[in-house]
């Protein structure tokens, strides 16, 4: 888990102690094809890694690994369902409050985070 977390935006600038702390804290969460993990107009409450399979919108369209940093660090609502892949996700959530303490502590996180994921919306 941590080397898949290490190809990941924004955990690629952490080193492997950071991550395996983070692994340590977070739940992982098992999503099956379809199965809705952030509703649109929602504000996400977690940080959601993808550990396997991927994350989709309600058209198929493929959503980033890391899902979704814009909404969770700027509190915007999710834009449209965020939803399980065809091959359905195993995913890493991070609580909000332990992704503000990773931004506060390596603020490299944060920037890689969002230049790999784009700006807010």
């Amino acid at each position: 888990m941590i080397e898949r977390l290490r190809t990941l935006p924004g955990f690629e600038a952490l080193d492997v102690e950071v991550l395996e702390r983070i692994v340590a804290r977070a739940p992982l969460r098992t999503v099956a094809p379809g199965q809705l993990v952030l509703a649109a107009g929602s504000v996400a409450e977690a940080l959601f890694a993808c550990i396997e399979g991927g994350l989709a919108e309600a058209d198929g369209s493929a959503l980033p690994p890391v899902y979704d940093a814009p909404g969770l660090l700027f509190g915007l609502a999710a834009p449209r369902d965020c939803l399980g892949a065809p091959a359905g996700a195993t995913l890493l959530a991070i609580a909000k409050p332990h992704v503000f303490t990773i931004a506060r502590e390596y603020p490299e996180f944060v920037v890689s985070l969002m230049h790999r994921n784009g700006t807010p919306r």
